[in-house]
């Protein structure tokens, strides 16, 4: 397994990305929004957008990722 840094992290995103967008085209309302790397913690952060868990685990097994598990969060944007 290939350490993680920033070059590894961008080909994930874009693995995720591109699966998202395939699930997509298929019906599935799920959106990558963004990933967050932690390299010193080999820890990777995905969110997304999606009406079910049940896209985003589709996305990352479309993806060939694993997860250590899958929360669903409430954002809060400054001034609301």
């Amino acid at each position: 397994m290939r350490q993680l840094d920033e070059p590894t992290a961008a080909v994930i995103a874009a693995r995720v990305e591109g699966a998202a967008a395939e699930l997509r085209s298929l019906g599935l309302p799920v959106v990558w929004l963004r990933s967050l790397a932690l390299p010193g913690e080999e820890t990777y952060f995905c969110l997304f957008s999606a009406e079910m868990v049940e896209h985003v685990i589709a996305a990352n097994e479309r993806a060939g990722l694993g997860f250590d598990h899958i929360t669903e969060v409430v954002t809060i944007e400054p001034g609301t």
